[in-house]
């Protein structure tokens, strides 16, 4: 069975590393030959340095754009580049904070303070380097964005633009990845016959938790809800205890299947 955890707000919560309690009851699901995968929003880059003690599984970034499977990085599909120049003259015009990252570098104007910073390349294995150095965008987040710029920036992307759009429910950020590109089309894409279990916890797990076998939500019914996941299969809480709560419950369950 493939296992698949989101990471931020899933299992790790404060953006810089994963509880060891967490990381010990994860790996015990591997000793029953249950393959592990991540997959996040963090572009390879930024996801290597907070599971590093998952080194051999796969990896999911960038929301689906991008992969990492023995160590090989491969690009799932890149932003058109119509599309990225609609984003760039959108970002100029309003004056917006984003980040776009590229396969391993990226662009970014991200006000102080922030929290998304204590995820930014935090190992500082990238170069920011300007927008126009980014030839081949995997991912943008724009930043920072009132409920109106939310509105008018929807709009204006879904008219002129294939782009897939995330809206973070009470964060004020968008994601945007290439048409069609997600967690779970890439997860499909990479294991096409095989059944999973996800953990998640926000509105970019969606498709993953609706096509999972298992589906456990972490955090309060109402954000899962919100998110438009009506009735996952377990949720628990949003912290260290809930984390554990959900691993557990599902090892159990995985031990019945034996």
């Amino acid at each position: 069975m493939k296992i698949v955890f989101d990471v931020d707000g899933t299992i790790s919560f404060d953006g810089k590393r994963i509880s060891q309690a967490i990381v010990y009851r994860i790996n015990r699901l591997t000793s029953n030959r249950h393959d592990l995968i991540f997959a996040s929003a963090r572009p390879i880059r930024d996801l290597l340095p907070i599971i590093q003690d998952f080194s051999k599984a796969t990896l999911i970034g960038g929301n689906g754009s991008i992969v990492s499977c023995e160590g090989r990085i491969k690009v799932i599909r890149p932003i058109r580049s119509r599309d990225y120049e609609i984003l760039k003259q959108l970002i100029k015009e309003m004056q917006l904070d984003y980040i776009i990252d590229g396969k391993w570098n990226y662009a970014s104007r991200v006000h102080q303070g922030s929290m998304i910073l204590n995820q930014l390349d935090p190992d500082r294995l990238a170069q920011n380097v300007g927008l126009e150095a980014i030839k081949r965008p995997i991912k943008v987040i724009l930043l920072n964005l009132s409920k109106q710029q939310i509105r008018e920036i929807a709009i204006v992307l879904e008219r002129q633009t294939e782009l897939s759009i995330i809206e973070h429910h009470g964060e004020n950020n968008i994601d945007l990845t290439a048409q069609g590109i997600n967690k779970f089309t890439t997860l499909q894409k990479l294991f096409p016959k095989e059944s999973y279990i996800a953990f998640g916890n926000d509105d970019n797990d969606r498709e993953l938790l609706l096509h999972a076998f298992k589906s456990v939500w972490i955090g309060k019914q109402s954000g899962a809800i919100q998110a438009g996941i009506l009735q996952p299969d377990y949720c628990y809480p949003g912290n260290i205890n809930g984390a554990l709560s959900g691993i557990d419950r599902i090892a159990k369950e995985l031990g019945a299947q034996k």
